[in-house]
């Protein structure tokens, strides 16, 4: 279990990736200036995307639509797995739970309601629609009543709430200018986005004094374990040493090289030793569960 700090009014970039040094202070303004606004904005945006999610999160006004009909509707901040389409909006996914009897033929019934994994309701379906990869819920209270499963929808970019993509918030982060320690900013990252330690540790990394954040997919598959959507390593709480990514290719500040692998897409803060590209490996795939044929 992660305990963090409180977030603090600050933002952060990592100058050096292996040895962040922390800035000197200097005299205090309390004065009202541009920097001190961004910086209440991000601490703003924190507070509001306080939910551990690691997906887009739509607005309760947000249109889903399937062949251009209205299709389902969510709460708001719910998260979905969200995929840019060609016509230049996005197709999302979404992993639901819901009763039994709402569920014929691999369709889910107009009308029925969606459930979370808790049993709480985040929305209703407009139409009749797929239901893919339909399983019995793991929890044995859920599965004496309900079925899960996954349903997709269109969307335009609008939908999503400012700052819901971990990948681009960590550039905007890794980008400003940091007034202050590394770690208290960057803890409240890992916790906004719902990052978990990897345990146990690979030993190339644990010998190489870092840690690995992991953020897990949550809609891609009907599986309660989904693979990485990104892990971050770190120097303790110094600083950031590689970022891996499962697809996307970030613009990162003071990169000093960036590789693709069959397991994704290395970003080196830090050049690595050998052993430690193998410890990458090795945490990539312990955070891609084994599926069956």
């Amino acid at each position: 279990m992660l305990t963090f700090k409180p977030l603090p009014i600050i933002t952060l970039i990592v100058h050096t990736p292996i040895d962040a040094l922390m800035e000197t202070p200097t005299m205090l303004n309390l004065a009202p200036t541009t920097r001190s606004l961004q910086l209440l904005w991000w601490t703003a945006a924190l507070i509001l995307l306080a939910s551990p999610l690691s997906a887009q999160w739509v607005n309760e006004w947000t249109s889903i639509t399937v062949d251009k009909e209205p299709a389902f509707t969510l709460s708001d901040s719910t998260a979905v797995h969200a995929v840019r389409a060609a016509d230049g909006g996005y197709a999302i996914t979404k992993r639901v739970w819901v009763e039994k009897a709402a569920v014929k033929d691999g369709e889910l019934a107009t009308g029925s309601t969606l459930y979370n994994a808790k049993g709480q309701a985040i929305g209703q379906t407009q139409k009749a629609l797929l239901f893919d990869e339909p399983g019995i819920p793991s929890d044995r209270r859920m599965a004496k009543k309900y079925v899960t499963g996954l349903i997709h929808g269109q969307v335009r970019s609008s939908a999503f709430i400012s700052n819901s993509w971990p990948e681009r918030t960590l550039v905007e982060f890794l980008t400003e200018k940091r007034v202050g320690p590394f770690w208290e900013a960057f803890s409240g990252y890992l916790q906004t986005f719902g990052f978990e330690e990897l345990k146990p540790l690979p030993g190339e990394l644990n010998d190489a004094g870092l840690n690995a954040w992991v953020l897990r997919y949550q809609d891609v598959k009907n599986q309660d374990e989904q693979r990485f959507r990104m892990i971050i390593f770190t120097r303790g709480e110094v600083g950031i040493q590689c970022v891996l990514t499962d697809e996307e290719i970030l613009e990162l500040p003071k990169l000093k090289g960036q590789e693709s692998k069959p397991y994704g897409q290395l970003h080196h803060l830090a050049k690595p030793t050998t052993t430690q590209a193998t410890g990458y490996e090795y945490a990539a795939y312990a955070c891609i569960p084994l599926e069956s044929e």
